[in-house]
């Protein structure tokens, strides 16, 4: 009967032992599968933030690629502007060659910062940068 009782015994703490087994394998599942629940949230979230941030991103490429464009386009009208104006300024002098109110020099070298600084309002540069009387004393004197 001991042989028994011992035995009893150890099947008793056998089937004790395997509860609690039990007991933490159940636990460390739960815990385990807040976990996957937990990070699976998660991964939603980040991944609504993801696609927010590829649109963010697509809208500002397509954004830009318009800015790139307008830029290019104000910088051709900006290149036409000059262009323009330096035609304008040339015809100005020609005409104003034409007129006599330019001393007519060797081609086109004299330019329209030379005319204002030689004939511009500043009335105490009477004199040109050689000593020389200035073009507006001649037509002064005449």
């Amino acid at each position: 009967m001991v042989f028994g009782m011992v035995l009893l015994d150890r099947i008793l703490a056998n089937r004790q032992s395997a509860a609690r087994s039990k007991e933490r394998k159940d636990r460390y599942t739960g815990e385990l599968e807040r976990k996957v629940q937990t990070l699976q949230n998660e991964a939603t979230t980040l991944s609504a933030q993801v696609t927010l941030l590829q649109r963010g991103t697509s809208d500002l490429t397509t954004e830009n690629k318009h800015l790139k464009m307008r830029l290019q386009a104000l910088q051709q009208q900006a290149e036409l502007r000059d262009a323009l104006n330096e035609a304008l300024r040339e015809e100005l002098n020609r005409l104003k060659m034409a007129a006599g109110e330019i001393p007519q020099g060797k081609g086109n070298s004299y330019n329209c910062t030379q005319f204002l600084s030689q004939f511009g309002n500043n009335k105490n540069q009477q004199m040109s940068t050689n000593g020389q009387p200035s073009f507006l004393d001649f037509t002064k004197r005449g």
